[in-house]
């Protein structure tokens, strides 16, 4: 019954669909001034009729329309805009037949004090869909509370975490780039989705996910752009906000966070700083058969981490001088700190044809510190309402401390311990870049716009990497075929030149063209240009956007990406997982290019997108097996090419007047083809999943939300992975501005998180089967509040030149 359990409820979630596509009631209108023009900006809320409680709002569109779906109930329409005095509608009965309820128009009169002060309150769809990009605005949910940024992106459409690889991809495609706030991270993948995981959730406002980028975005991430934009508070004052957490899963979890926003007179600061610790035991397990000869061969490794702690803390803190009318110079710095540590044992079984030939045990302990240091100028100068110039310059520090310590001994038959050598290991890998960027906008008219800039960077990286063993009564000895000092230098010059017009009332269009030149050069002392190449490629992008009518639209986007290889992928470096089975650098990785295409269509509130992508020489991880020494290596290698079409429906529905409900369901149907020890492998393979939140509205400010998502089987390179998923609940009080928001929520109930691969190409020898237990039932307290002037202008958006080279360190 378990086996099947996770395909019953996705045919439940697709019934549900179903269903929920038969009960749809409208509501819509017009607005308009005294003059019968258009009030495309005004603010219609959907309000109950028995307590004026907010159901939902929208901005009018260009003709002055707005439109809601509606469960049945009794309402009315509340209109605002600045400027002019509120109006209220009739009440409004919807029967629940799929009605449709036509509103005679709506006239808005002037009214000049009512510009001394508006507030206008309105929560904000959970699904946006602008001309490039997809807006997921997380800051209301409950079950994200408590939580890291890397779980809430899990649980956005499309988004895809595989924390073994530690890697994200979107519309099952990796080669994902990371934005905070605008700013590329430039951080290594894996040192990314570290830093995710030690940001607060309750500090985030909204992701976008940015699936074919426009030319003015760098042309690196062949899946696509995800950007977490953090919440920013910020006339003169002080506001902010701070949260706190604790709970306890399999261990101990813990963190707290703040954000501030000060302006006074042309000067505003802001920042935020966010600590979490977390305690997470974890079994990694690993199995591999090889035919020798005649002979089966099989290698079995338990390794039981009981104490794996982890420290990790993420500040921002910047300033904005506006130095005159027309400019703006800004200056931001950004920290973040992680410090995870390991205690393993490690138990291995070596057999041949069944029997137990050797058996080890190999206590282990590892530290991983990693620390960036980052700093941005940014001048901003609009020469006119039309014309705007935008200059970055950034330096980042990124360092890695490694140390591994491995002693292994040999068990006998009847248990007994021989200690038969250690291994040390160390590893820095200090790594610095240097960005400088401009971006010019100038707009003609109304309707068309010009955006055109440049940008160079220069990366400079050294892995330093040193192996001792010491053999029994003997002395510490240097293994030199393991131990290396690799530098890397990569220089990149970029530029770019996007164009925007508003064709007519209903139609949209940005094109844009973008040609980047790679110069890259990685060796020893020893083994100099291992790596030495220079190559430029141009990365043009489209995008058209077609209203079709009051309730419908059209989105076509195609753009060409590429993604270079993550620079600890290129250069060597060792972790053992038992003294036959090592995970390692690949200096041979080239980079790999994507054209991308995809369509969305939207009816009301629902969304429909297609999407298909076609990448040369993909970067996947791959394990090798050698028969005659039975030694695994795992690293990622270039791929032939993989073929990706997907398919995506988003679907809000609100049953009653209570109870809302936000859908995604998905699917993806990838082809892998590549030549592995000289044979030609074709994988293909077709997924599914769906993400669903409810959220209930109960009396005295509690609400509750249920959440969940299911990914099916399905292939990350040339492994094949079994279905993961999770349930979590939450409920929230609401004590006011005061007191805040207190949450209680429990996450990944039925522990479903966990990973399970195989691989199985028995004409290769490749036979590999491998688990990564980390999934644990966390329940979480937090609590968090707001200060300050509520009304203080937000601090400035804005993008920072680094922020590829942060995710690609």
């Amino acid at each position: 019954m378990r086996k099947h359990l996770p395909h019953c409820l996705f045919m439940a979630v697709i019934l549900l669909f179903l269903n929920t596509a038969q009960s749809q009631n409208t509501i819509r209108g017009l607005v308009q001034d005294s003059k019968n023009q258009a009030l495309s900006s005004a603010t219609a809320l959907l309000r109950q009729a028995k307590d004026s409680s907010l159901v939902k709002g929208v901005i009018c569109n260009d003709q002055g329309g707005f439109l809601f779906d509606a469960a049945p109930g009794n309402y009315f329409v509340e209109i605002n805009l600045l400027g002019y005095s509120p109006v209220f509608s009739k009440s409004i009965t919807v029967s629940g037949n799929e009605s449709l309820t036509d509103l005679e128009n709506i006239t808005l009169t002037e009214d000049a004090t009512v510009l001394n002060e508006v507030a206008v309150v309105a929560k904000r769809p959970f699904l946006e869909q602008k001309i490039d990009r997809t807006v997921v605005n997380v800051a209301n949910s409950i079950t994200n509370a408590g939580g890291n940024a890397l779980e809430v992106l899990q649980r956005s459409p499309g988004v895809q975490v595989n924390r073994l690889t530690r890697s994200i991809s979107l519309l099952g495609k990796e080669g994902i780039v990371i934005m905070i706030n605008g700013k590329i991270s430039r951080l290594p993948s894996d040192a990314v989705v570290q830093m995710l995981e030690g940001m607060n959730a309750n500090n985030i406002d909204r992701i976008e996910l940015i699936h074919t980028p426009p030319a003015n975005f760098e042309a690196q991430g062949n899946a696509g752009i995800i950007n977490i934009v953090l919440k920013n508070t910020g006339e003169e004052g002080l506001n902010g906000g701070y949260s706190a957490n604790a709970g306890y899963g399999r261990g101990e979890k813990y963190g707290a966070g703040a954000y501030f926003n000060y302006r006074k007179n042309k000067v505003n600061w802001f920042g935020n700083y966010d600590y979490n610790f977390d305690l997470n035991p974890q079994v990694f397990t690993n199995y591999r058969g090889v035919q020798q000869g005649s002979d089966f061969l099989e290698t079995e490794t338990y390794s039981d981490r009981p104490h794996t702690p982890t420290s990790m803390q993420n500040a921002r803190l910047g300033a904005d001088f506006q130095i005159s009318k027309k400019t703006v110079i800004g200056v931001l710095g950004t920290f973040f700190d992680r410090n995870w540590y390991m205690e393993a044992e490690n138990d291995i079984k070596y057999s041949r044809n069944g029997a137990i030939e050797t058996q080890l045990s190999m206590p282990n302990s590892e530290t991983n510190h990693s620390q960036s240091f980052a700093g941005n100028l940014n001048l901003t100068h609009q020469f006119s309402k039309n014309q705007s110039l935008n200059l970055d310059a950034d330096l980042i520090q990124y360092d890695v401390n490694n140390p591994s310590n491995y002693d292994i001994q040999n068990v006998g038959a009847t248990g007994n311990i021989t200690p038969q050598y250690e291994l040390r290991i160390g590893k820095k890998t200090p790594i610095s870049a240097a960005v400088a960027k401009a971006d010019y906008v100038v707009s003609f008219g109304k309707n068309q716009t010009l955006e055109t800039g440049a940008k160079l960077t220069s990366m400079r990286f050294d892995n330093d990497v040193r192996v001792d063993s010491l053999p029994p009564n003997q002395d510490w000895i240097v293994l030199p075929e393991l131990t290396s000092v690799f530098h890397l230098n990569e220089d990149v010059v970029g530029a770019y030149a996007t164009f925007s017009s508003k064709i007519n009332a209903k139609t949209d269009f940005k094109a844009g063209l973008r040609y980047e030149y790679t110069k890259t050069n990685l060796g020893s002392d020893a083994e100099p240009d291992v790596v030495d190449r220079q190559y430029g490629s141009w990365f043009p992008s489209v995008f058209v956007t077609r209203k079709l009518s009051e309730t419908q639209s059209l989105n076509f986007s195609y753009s060409r990406r590429i993604s270079r290889p993550q620079i600890r992928w290129l250069a060597p470096w060792l972790i053992f997982s038992d003294p036959t089975t090592v995970e390692g650098g690949n200096p041979a990785l080239q980079p790999s290019f994507t054209n991308a295409v995809k369509l969305d269509y939207g009816f009301k509130s629902w969304k429909f997108g297609v999407a298909y992508s076609l990448e040369n020489d993909p970067v996947s991880f791959v394990p090798t097996v050698d028969a005659q020494t039975n030694r695994q290596v795992n690293k990622r290698q270039n791929l032939g090419n993989q073929k990706t079409a997907s398919a995506n429906l988003y679907i809000p529905y609100h049953p009653i007047k209570w109870w809302q409900m936000q859908n995604n369901l998905y699917v993806h149907s990838t082809e892998i083809n590549f030549e592995l020890e000289g044979r030609k492998i074709q994988l293909s393979n077709l997924t599914y999943g769906f993400n669903s939140t409810h959220t209930f509205t109960l009396p005295k400010k509690f609400t509750l939300e249920v959440s969940g998502n299911y990914d099916s089987p399905g292939y990350w390179g040339v492994a094949k992975w079994a279905a993961t998923g999770s349930a979590n609940v939450g409920i929230q009080k609401d004590f006011g501005e005061k007191w805040g928001k207190l949450r209680f929520n429990a996450s990944d109930l039925f522990m479903s998180t966990n990973w399970y691969g195989n691989t199985n190409q028995p004409e290769i020898n490749l036979m590999v089967r491998q688990s990564y237990q980390m999934a644990e039932r966390t329940f979480m307290l937090s609590w968090t509040n707001t200060f300050g002037n509520k009304k203080l202008k937000s601090a400035r958006q804005r993008q920072t030149g680094s922020a590829e080279e942060m995710r690609r360190i």
